[in-house]
């Protein structure tokens, strides 16, 4: 596992001077046109968004952890964008079939080593249903694995540790996929039901939890997805299973911490509520009290020719830090924000 980098009292200078973070942006460099050939391929349109925004998808549900950073801009109340997805359901109803972004989000919970205030998403909302959605965030994420191997050994960027071998196995392999349900009975079977938190809302796995769910389905080896969460512990956005309205049509992928590095949620993904009474019913089940700052969201399910869609949100540092052996995705960042410590940028 790599060293810790990023150390606040002298970031400038290490960024000037230090070898690691030379190979970093390069490594960034080539992530970021990687995210563009995948989705131009697919004849996705790249998408120019804005960092404010009136109705902030955080808090994503009452098991999540995630909160919005607001500010007043003269008589408004606003929000540092947490995700793209609200700028892009509109653009997927009539013109495009899909469209993506590659944009920094913002965040203000406690940061640790899973978390930074500001961070970098690659996002992407498309015309149809979860599965579909699945199948491209899974193309997605072996595309940028296949060119970050072969940035390794065409030596575009070097560095002392890595786990660049071991993503080589995972290549050509599926991503297995087990429910949340079948998820939490594992945990539990297997002597770990403590890492299973119940509420009155729901279940929430804990980040342990999830890397004991990879050791006993992978063995640690294979990112995995886990699917159909509970309905109140994720944001309301996401649409009820026709088949258990308590569940949603969404899925998380699991990555395996190897040697130490990094592991566990990278990339969250659903499908969307296309009926305004059942987003309303889930908003009220959350607790969300300013439905006014969604009423253009719940309107939009009112035109005559409104369609299903999908999307998802890939975190960019989290994949770094896992392909590079790095625990804390804060050595992964150029410019990390963490809320907890001062910078002298």
């Amino acid at each position: 596992m790599q060293n810790h980098h990023f150390y606040p009292g002298n970031h400038i200078n290490n960024l000037v001077d230090s070898p690691y973070y030379k190979n970093l942006i390069k490594l960034r460099n080539l992530i970021a046109l990687a995210c563009d050939d995948y989705f131009q391929d697919r004849k996705a349109l790249k998408v120019d968004l804005y960092m404010l925004t009136k109705g902030a998808s955080s808090p994503m549900g009452r098991g999540s952890d995630s909160k919005p950073i607001s500010l007043e801009l003269g008589k408004q109340r606003l929000f540092l964008v947490d995700s793209a997805q609200f700028g892009m359901e509109p653009l997927v109803q009539k013109n495009f079939e899909m469209v993506y972004c590659y944009l920094p989000s913002f965040r203000g919970e406690d940061s640790d080593y899973r978390h930074i205030n500001q961070f970098y998403h690659c996002e992407a909302e498309l015309r149809g249903g979860y599965t579909k959605a699945i199948e491209v965030a899974t193309g997605l994420v072996k595309h940028l694995l296949n060119k970050i191997c072969r940035g390794f050994t065409e030596k575009v960027f070097e560095f002392e540790n890595s786990n660049f071998e071991a993503l080589r196995e995972i290549l050509n392999k599926d991503f297995p996929s087990v429910t949340f349900d079948e998820t939490c009975d594992l945990l539990e079977k297997n002597g770990y039901s403590s890492l299973v938190e119940r509420y009155d809302y729901g279940r929430v796995i804990t980040s342990e939890g999830e890397s004991r769910v990879i050791e006993l389905v992978t063995g640690n080896k294979l990112p995995f997805w886990i699917t159909r969460y509970d309905r109140d512990v994720v944001a309301f956005y996401q649409k009820p299973d026709p088949s258990n309205p308590d569940k949603v049509l969404n899925a998380d992928l699991i990555l395996p911490s190897i040697n130490g590095s990094f592991g566990g949620e990278v990339l969250g993904l659903g499908q969307r509520q296309d009926n305004k009474d059942s987003l309303i019913e889930s908003m009220n089940r959350q607790g969300i009290k300013e439905i006014y700052s969604y009423k253009w969201y719940l309107d939009l399910r009112d035109r005559d020719d409104y369609t299903m869609t999908s999307g998802f949100g890939l975190g960019i540092e989290r994949l770094l830090a896992w392909t590079l052996g790095i625990r804390s995705i804060a050595d992964v960042a150029i410019y990390p924000v963490l809320k907890s410590q001062e910078t002298n940028y």
